[in-house]
């Protein structure tokens, strides 16, 4: 299927991996780095969907926040507006 491959920075990179392994965020917030950390080493669309339970805009919708606004607007807890 499709990959969505991102390139993280090093510092992104260490921060999502520090912040997977830790595990002391919320719930959401190591999701959205697994997630990232998964398209930055070219895992499967359907295999991160299947794994780590996201949609597909979710994945595309976190790909663009990362690009746009870095890693701290990716790993935001915003809510969507209605």
């Amino acid at each position: 299927m499709e990959r969505l491959k991102i390139t993280l920075t090093n510092t992104d990179y260490r921060q999502c991996v520090a912040l997977c392994l830790k595990g002391n965020s919320h719930a959401s917030t190591i999701n959205r780095a697994q997630v990232l950390l998964a398209l930055h080493n070219g895992v499967d669309i359907s295999e991160v969907m299947r794994v780590l339970r996201v949609k597909r805009t979710r994945l595309w919708r976190l790909r663009k926040q990362y690009l746009q606004g870095g890693l701290n607007d990716a790993l935001a807890d915003r809510r969507r507006r209605s």
